[in-house]
């Protein structure tokens, strides 16, 4: 009776584990833009921010600012090359793992929205996720009151810059 306990437990603590591993996604990370890159051949997209794309500009100082370049080189920076590790949040439309990432203990998309390099983008996190979005907030604050990245310039949405440019 006791040893079947002890195997039922054992089990359960095996399946608990595995689907935790499961959720797990980590690698050695290579930068796509400023806020996808892959590990291996795994495409992944952080999730709750929203950086400018690759080709996007804006205006800053009276200058053009190249707002995707920048997110992009923020992000490489912090991770390319090196370790990281991601919470799966979900799939996209793209098949792309959406998560939650991490290099060391820092969370990389909550670093990408303190300095500015991205907003949030919330609308497509599923009810479950184990992001602090309160956090999320007050670093996108903090960053707007400061004039941090594209809150320092005019620069236009990520969103609607990608749908003013689908076609082209």
């Amino acid at each position: 009776m006791i040893g079947n306990r002890l195997v039922g437990a054992a089990l359960a603590a095996l399946l608990f584990t595995a689907s935790s591993a499961a959720a797990d996604y980590s690698g050695r990370a290579r930068v796509i833009d400023g806020d996808t890159f892959s590990i291996r051949q795994q495409r992944i997209r952080i999730a709750a921010i929203d950086a400018c794309e690759r080709d996007q500009t804006g205006s800053k100082n009276g200058v053009i600012w190249n707002c995707g370049i920048e997110a992009r080189r923020f992000l490489a920076r912090m991770i390319d090359g090196k370790h990281v590790r991601c919470v799966e949040v979900d799939r996209d439309q793209y098949k792309r793992l959406v998560g939650q990432c991490f290099i060391d203990n820092s969370d990389i998309g909550l670093e990408m929205v303190k300095a500015g390099q991205a907003s949030l983008l919330l609308r497509y996190l599923p009810r479950s996720h184990p992001i602090d979005l309160d956090q999320y907030r007050r670093a996108e604050a903090r960053a707007r009151q400061l004039g941090q990245g594209l809150w320092g310039a005019q620069v236009e949405s990520p969103s609607s810059y990608r749908r003013s440019h689908s076609g082209n």
